[in-house]
């Protein structure tokens, strides 16, 4: 199992999303441990030394009236709090602050509780260790810091925005590479999806431009290729239509000569329909949403008033999206493939499973010992040794073309009871 994802657009995202937070938690810390902390600092020294002035009369040649005095002007209040009696008001809504707290245990000593009170000012509320019961109430004006999670919330407003951007940038990038990856499937099953929008950055631009140009390259080659070949089909039909007319007026002697001319010329008409249709057999048709069983069984009736034994065994099955020409082409050349290298009974089935559609055409004949699948849809391949030698080579290279054009999967297994299988399988979605 891979954790990592495997795309482009996964990996990139992952990647600055990776380094935003690693920025922002950096930058959190850096915030706290520079500003936070140093601030907190500055004013518990500050603090602190007004605390020390209640006692300072005891430690030195100054009168302990003095020093209250001179704690008075800077507003100090001193509470005893206890059990017994009641906490004042703003004491009661005081929180506690960990940041303060730690810094005036350097210079009150270890265990100094500081509390933070936000009422119509901000005031500090300190407990020395020395006197659990007594509280010094000071005010410190405006102070920002007093909720450290704010700065939290605020980091993580901004670490939101960023990875919001960096997705939007990341998309963006993305987007033009799935158009092409699309377009280029497009291709390779014969289509042309037409000139791509050329947007973006520069870069992705002139990758665009030069796919829209080897498109248009290849489509204009696919064009002349079929030009080409529609020509020559034309041009060796005409020598094949005056010797099978000439083979007409051979004499009832040279009958035998005569049926084998006319054989061989319907051969050769044959192979050039099949090089035509591999070059082009649904290329130019357009999908088109029907019902396949109905389709399905046309085909079966055309092909039971040539031949005997074929079997229907055929299931309801939901409308997809499909080339109804080619459709036909890939179940008669699969049924005249069965016929002619296998026997009868031919049996035509279909299966609905949740995502797909499932085709099979299985004959009775003897199968292919040595099946190498592969080298099966391979242009001009034949299992000769197995199933005879007639045709091109090209009736399962152009069902294999026209099955990959619907986006489905075809395969060929020797069934366990004889014969040989055949089954293309199409998804729901078309």
């Amino acid at each position: 199992m891979r954790i990592l994802p495997q795309s482009f657009f996964g990996r990139n995202a992952l990647m600055i999303a990776t380094l935003l937070v690693i920025s922002h938690v950096v930058s959190y810390f850096t915030v706290q441990h520079f500003v936070v902390d140093r601030h907190n600092r500055i004013v518990m020294y500050l603090a602190s030394n007004q605390v020390k002035l209640l006692h300072i009369g005891d430690e030195a040649d100054i009168p302990k009236n003095l020093a209250v005095g001179f704690s008075q002007t800077t507003q100090l209040e001193l509470y005893w709090i206890s059990g017994a009696a009641p906490e004042p008001e703003g004491f009661s809504n005081a929180r506690f602050h960990q940041g303060f707290s730690n810094q005036a245990e350097r210079y009150l000593g270890k265990n100094t509780v500081v509390k933070v009170e936000n009422s119509d000012g901000i005031y500090l509320w300190i407990n020395e260790p020395n006197n659990p019961k007594l509280w010094i109430r000071m005010p410190i004006g405006d102070y920002e810091g007093n909720n450290p999670m704010e700065l939290f919330i605020f980091t993580g407003m901004l670490l939101f925005l960023s990875l919001t951007g960096a997705w939007i940038l990341v998309f963006q990038l993305h987007r033009p590479l799935k158009r092409l990856a699309f377009a280029a499937r497009e291709i390779g099953r014969g289509d042309y999806p037409g000139k791509l929008k050329e947007t973006g950055p520069l870069e992705l631009v002139s990758v665009t431009s030069a796919f829209n140009q080897m498109a248009a390259d290849v489509h204009q080659l696919e064009e002349d290729r079929t030009l080409l070949l529609a020509g020559i089909s034309h041009d060796l039909r005409t020598p094949i239509t005056r010797i099978r007319l000439a083979s007409e007026f051979l004499s009832d002697q040279d009958k035998e000569i005569k049926e084998g001319i006319i054989i061989d010329t319907q051969d050769m008409d044959d192979i050039i329909d099949q090089f035509i249709g591999y070059v082009r057999y649904g290329s130019e048709e357009h999908k088109e949403k029907g019902d396949l069983c109905e389709l399905i069984q046309h085909v079966i009736d055309a092909a039971s008033k040539q031949h005997d034994g074929i079997v229907a065994e055929l299931c309801d099955l939901p409308e997809i999206s499909f080339k109804p020409m080619a459709m036909k082409r890939l179940v008669s050349n699969l049924i005249e493939n069965a016929y002619r290298y296998g026997c009868a009974p031919v049996i035509v089935k279909t299966i609905l499973t949740d995502e797909k559609i499932m085709v099979s055409v299985r004959d009775h004949g003897k199968g292919i010992p040595d099946l190498d699948k592969k080298r099966l849809f391979q242009p001009f391949a034949r299992g000769d040794r197995a199933r005879g030698g007639k045709g091109s080579g090209l009736g399962l290279a152009i069902v294999a073309r026209i099955v990959e054009m619907h986006n489905g999967e075809i395969d060929l297994n020797n069934h366990p009871e004889g014969g040989l299988e055949a089954t293309f399988t199409l998804p729901l979605s078309g």
